[in-house]
């Protein structure tokens, strides 16, 4: 099971397939994607390839550790999708980059899917329905595992515009670095490290007792939201940034819900059809 997580939905995601799927009496092995590596074993039958949606595609570092896996001859593999908004426009072709790079190194992708996931983009999840995302994750994780394990093939057929989206989003990732590179650091800053130990792109150096950013920043935005004084801000384009943060530690302190909620009510409008669905679905 190889993975790309940020603000550590997608491990999550990628732990509980893990436990799902030992529980099954499957045998395997974790990686998670960091820059410039290939740790995983090539010795296995079957491939997970696990990532948070980036700009309506997979971030750059799966490519990357993609080109850098063995070609191998015919080897199964699943693609699941994480994101805040579901299977909706303009997410539906998210897979389909990452796909074609593991179908021209001799995998056959035979499974592939969407796990939804509080949003840590720009609009923010309400709490109640974060709250139900992850109380559901071993449920639809289950289920997941389920259909592959007993050879059920699920491939889907984006929309001609989903594939056009999907196209002008790579666009995105040539900006990434700029934007990392930005990043204030307020006088506050103690120097803890905390940042650099979390960054999976290694864009982060101590320089004079602060964070110093390069220009290889993957935009996964664990480094804001991880800073325990809040000392870190974007140079620009503010509004990507949840104004209350995002920390899955305290959303998950509230599973299991309490209280009945209702779903059609919390989730309205177009940038929650996607989670509605995936709520209101077996």
């Amino acid at each position: 099971m190889v993975y790309y997580s940020g603000t550590g939905g997608t491990k999550r995601v990628a732990e509980c397939f893990d436990k799902r799927l030992k529980e099954k009496g499957c045998k395997g092995s974790m990686e998670r994607i960091a820059a410039g590596e290939c740790n995983s074993s090539e010795d296995y039958e079957l491939l997970f390839l696990i990532f948070p949606v980036h700009a309506f595609n997979a971030p750059e570092a799966v490519y990357k550790r993609i080109e850098l896996s063995h070609t191998v001859k015919n080897r199964k593999a699943v693609v699941i999708s994480v994101s805040g908004g579901g299977e909706v426009f303009p997410n539906r072709a998210c897979r389909q980059s990452s796909i074609r790079r593991l179908t021209k190194k001799g995998y056959h992708v035979v499974y592939e899917n969407m796990i939804v996931m509080p949003s840590n983009w720009i609009v923010e999840t309400k709490e109640p329905l974060s709250v139900m995302l992850l109380q559901v994750l071993p449920d639809k994780v289950s289920n997941m595992v389920d259909a592959v394990l007993s050879g059920v093939k699920r491939r889907t057929r984006p929309f001609v515009l989903d594939r056009i989206f999907s196209s002008i989003g790579e666009l995105e990732k040539k900006t990434a670095g700029f934007w990392g590179n930005r990043i204030k650091v307020s006088g506050s800053c103690n120097g803890c490290g905390l940042c650099i130990r979390l960054c999976p792109s290694g864009n982060i150096t101590m320089k004079k007792g602060k964070p110093d950013f390069g220009h290889k920043c993957h935009l996964c935005l664990n480094c804001i939201y991880s800073c325990p004084g809040n000392n870190l801000t974007p140079g620009f384009a503010k509004f990507i940034i949840i104004k209350q943060g995002y920390n899955l530690n305290h959303i998950e302190s509230k599973v299991p819900l309490k209280e009945q909620i209702d779903v059609g009510n919390l989730a309205k409008g177009y940038l929650f059809s996607g989670v509605k669905k995936y709520l209101m679905e077996p």
